[in-house]
């Protein structure tokens, strides 16, 4: 048996060399030379990287057309099997496609001659990939017009839409192929303002992709500016966003007064609120001058909401272009007047205006300004709440990264947001397992930092209450790392804890003993063990470089049982680096009478399991 699958293995590697070669001769030699030639031309090929492909799709990613011609000439194949292959445009651009076929293949790769042969020897020309992407769609993505008007005139459907709904039209607007999207509209009337399922239309990719031409094409064949479902966004509000002010123009001429308006106030709020090698305030301040002279012409005031924020300085927009000439100096100001006018007009659950929050925050920390930066992201955090925003794992450690630097610069922490931002954290540990051991790690650092507060600060009781019960809280739930079952005892006590990140690998250096005591005085278990049965000590005399006798004396005092033995049988003393350590282990060491039976069971071979309780088990096999 075995040396039958040693052959089997040789067989497809030496058929898959020579497709991928284009060794023509010694394919077709040894085809013809087999009893059922078709067996291995419907067979799946490991390509590795998780792709299984036919010879014939090899053949066709790697342009090898004269052997696709003599398999569909000489033999009989399925062109219906489904591949799993990686394409696209080199390796940082390359995903997986899921359940394509030979003729998909053909198509995406631009091969219009093997396009024609397969469809001539029965290619289904309507199969839909995993994503519902269709070998016509292919050729929309590619710009192959000659290709397109053959597959529809060979029954391609066009009105095959990949996942999400987003069109063949859509497609090929968004990688600019101005002729293919005439094609489509011009004759075969294809909607230009058929949205996806996020209610963007072509337009909108038009607008993503910069095209003025497609803007204007779309635009004179009937397309229309209205919001999208996902953020109610328009095509305008969008072009607005890039800074795109020639598509703002051509698309404003297009819609009403108070488009326009508000379209000149989004476009001088984005420079304004520009990453900063793109700001421009003088860009900005003439965008927000244009809109008071339309609406002052037309009798337009704005409508503002009564309530101001200290966030803002409790400031409101400008309601006159006097009010906007007092600030023109004032770059502060200005920044205000743009993110007051983003809430306004995107709203306060948008992702951009969001993302306007975070990076003004961003800058002030930036200038040391961390309080002022705290308050910017501390309100965006809340929005997400507010408005049920899935949380972003990155933004959630940005914020143990400047509590790390506000701890390092000597100054107090705000207890609320620190408390704040460690619940948000849990409750993503409760809810999203995709990010939990990145999420469980930020968690840590921000323990780390709680209880370098708690030394270092002048805390109120109830302040330090609150902390404690959190922190209890949290123990209670018993998070562990997934692939090696570290708590975060054991994570606090291991040299390989890092983080990626310069403030936080600054204040946060593991092990740590105030982190572990603040976590067995919130109810952690000293003898917790991980996914090898590794006790927190075990993890600390494995991974650290320099040993702390008062880790070490502590863990002791705090209950360790230095007879606890990993996966490995080994207990702590075992792991130990050098007899100095085994020897202060060894005069730590208390044996309990309940120790000495397990050991002895152990020991001696004792048949246990039967005979003691549930709740013994476990701790017998510990020893």
């Amino acid at each position: 048996m075995e040396c039958g699958l040693e052959l089997t293995y040789e067989a497809d590697s030496l058929l898959l060399l020579t497709v991928q070669q284009g060794n023509l001769d010694i394919l077709e030699e040894y085809l013809t030379s087999v009893l059922n030639p078709e067996k291995y031309l419907n067979q799946l090929y490991d390509k590795g990287y998780n792709q299984k492909c036919t010879l014939l799709t090899i053949a066709c990613l790697n342009r090898h057309d004269d052997i696709i011609r003599m398999i569909l000439q000489r033999f009989k194949p399925n062109l219906e099997i489904e591949n799993n292959l990686l394409f696209g445009d080199g390796n940082k651009n390359q995903q997986m496609c899921f359940n394509v076929t030979v003729l998909w293949t053909a198509a995406a790769t631009n091969n219009f001659d093997i396009v024609k042969l397969l469809i001539e020897h029965g290619a289904n020309i309507n199969h839909t990939t995993k994503t519902n992407s269709t070998p016509l769609r292919s050729a929309c993505y590619n710009g192959n017009i000659d290709m397109a008007r053959y597959l529809i005139e060979h029954g391609a459907d066009i009105n095959i839409a990949k996942e999400n709904n987003d069109t063949n039209l859509a497609v090929s607007v968004y990688r600019k192929h101005l002729k293919m999207a005439s094609y489509l509209v011009d004759e075969l009337s294809c909607d230009v303002n058929i949205c996806d399922n996020d209610g963007r239309p072509p337009l909108y990719d038009a607008v993503n992709c910069g095209s003025l031409e497609l803007v204007k094409f779309l635009l004179e064949h009937g397309a229309r500016n209205f919001p999208a479902i996902c953020d109610q966004m328009s095509p305008l509000m969008w072009a607005a966003e890039k800074r795109r002010k020639s598509l703002v123009d051509a698309i404003a001429s297009h819609c009403s007064l108070i488009e326009q308006i508000e379209a000149e106030e989004l476009l001088g709020s984005a420079f304004a609120c520009a990453d900063l090698e793109d700001r421009d305030f003088d860009e900005a301040f003439e965008h927000f001058t244009r809109a008071f002279h339309l609406r002052s012409i037309h009798n337009l005031p704005k409508k503002l909401k009564l309530i101001t924020l200290d966030l803002f300085d409790n400031q409101q927009e400008c309601q006159t272009i006097e009010q906007l000439n007092e600030i023109y100096s004032n770059p502060t100001r200005i920044c205000i007047e743009a993110l007051l006018i983003r809430e306004r007009l995107l709203g306060p659950n948008n992702a951009e205006y969001r993302y306007s929050l975070r990076y003004h925050g961003a800058i002030l920390a930036d200038n040391n300004q961390h309080y002022q930066a705290m308050a910017f992201w501390m309100y965006e955090l809340g929005l997400r709440e507010k408005y049920s925003i899935t949380m972003d794992p990155e933004n959630l450690r940005h914020f143990a990264s400047m509590f790390s630097e506000i701890i390092f610069v000597s100054l107090s922490v705000p207890i609320e947001n620190l408390l704040t931002v460690i619940r948000v954290t849990v409750e993503e540990l409760k809810r999203n397992t995709t990010e939990f051991d990145f999420n469980l790690h930020t968690l840590l650092f921000l323990i780390t930092i709680t209880s370098q507060l708690l030394t270092k600060m002048n805390m109120s009781i109830i302040d330090r209450r609150e902390i404690y019960r959190y922190l209890r809280s949290i123990n209670q739930h018993k998070f562990v790392i997934h692939d090696t079952g570290s708590s975060l005892l054991h994570m606090s006590l291991n040299s390989n804890t890092i983080a990626d990140d310069f403030f936080i690998e600054r204040t946060c250096k593991y092990p740590c003993l105030l982190t572990a005591r603040i976590l067995l005085q919130c109810g952690a278990d000293v003898n917790e063990s991980d996914a090898k049965r590794n006790t927190p000590l075990h993890i600390f005399l494995l991974n650290s470089i320099t040993y702390d006798e008062t880790i070490i004396k502590f863990l002791c005092d705090a209950g360790a049982h230095l007879d606890y033995v990993n996966i490995w049988r080994k207990t702590a003393i075992d792991v130990a680096p050098n007899m100095a350590i085994k020897k202060l282990l060894k005069s730590n060491m208390i044996f309990s009478l309940k120790c000495l039976c397990a050991r002895f069971i152990q020991h001696n071979n004792v048949r246990f399991h039967e005979n003691i309780s549930t709740a013994l088990v476990r701790f017998v096999e510990e020893h």
